[in-house]
């Protein structure tokens, strides 16, 4: 499986009208074209709160992107519905393609009806992103497959997925160096009990000084909340 990744971002007052638009015209039509809605995510602290939301849909291979792609442009109706009402209501949007990491959990495959969640409690994401300096990748994976993973892995934040770079940002012709890791959180009281568990084990601490952050190039961070037709929750 691939995914396509894509922020899009309606300020100014106008995420509102931009979710009306997609419930009710592009979401089915889309999801007629070939692919699913695993996430919707708006962006609840980070750049763009308020403004942004993160979307993440599944996509079978490569191949079946593009014809998804195909499809959608195709469609004369889709394409009239987005530019009398869509289009005016964005200012940016940025798509990526991923790939789940070999030592990624197992990712869900089988998705329910969108109407079946609707309504359904929902929890927090943190998604981070991990740039990494030039031939450090192997390296980072290596040591957050073995060591850092599973220490995170205490004090209440469940790993989702980890997913590499294929298409976008920080890929080059030699492979990626841009790593997308989602976490979910019951609510923020978890969320800020996770990141104290982390503060007091200082073996944890210094694994992250002395080699995973020789890594980086840059981390960032967004706390994210799952809109109400959002399959991941």
């Amino acid at each position: 499986m691939i995914y396509q990744h894509r922020l899009i971002t309606a300020r100014t007052g106008k995420l509102e009208k931009r979710h009306k638009h997609f419930q009710s015209v592009a979401m089915a039509a889309l999801d007629e074209h070939g692919s699913t809605l695993a996430g919707a995510w708006e962006i609840w602290i980070g750049p763009d709160a308020g403004s942004g939301i993160w979307q993440l849909r599944e996509h079978e291979s490569l191949a079946t992107w593009e014809k998804h792609r195909e499809k959608a442009m195709g469609d004369a109706v889709l394409r009239r519905n987005q530019d009398k009402a869509l289009y005016p209501a964005l200012d940016f949007v940025e798509t990526s393609i991923l790939r789940l990491t070999d030592f990624s959990p197992k990712f869900q495959t089988s998705w329910p009806e969108i109407q079946d969640v609707r309504g359904r409690p929902r929890g927090f994401i943190e998604q981070r992103f991990l740039t990494f300096k030039p031939a450090t990748v192997d390296r980072h994976h290596e040591l957050s497959a073995a060591r850092v993973m599973p220490a995170l892995e205490r004090g209440g934040g469940k790993l989702l997925a980890f997913f590499d770079t294929v298409i976008g940002p920080g890929t080059t012709n030699t492979g990626s160096h841009r790593s997308v890791e989602l976490r979910w959180f019951p609510d923020m009281a978890d969320w800020q009990a996770w990141r104290e568990v982390q503060d007091l084990d200082p073996g944890l601490a210094q694994l992250v000084k002395d080699e995973w952050l020789k890594t980086m190039e840059r981390i960032d961070s967004v706390i994210l909340r799952p809109m109400d037709y959002s399959r991941i929750r």
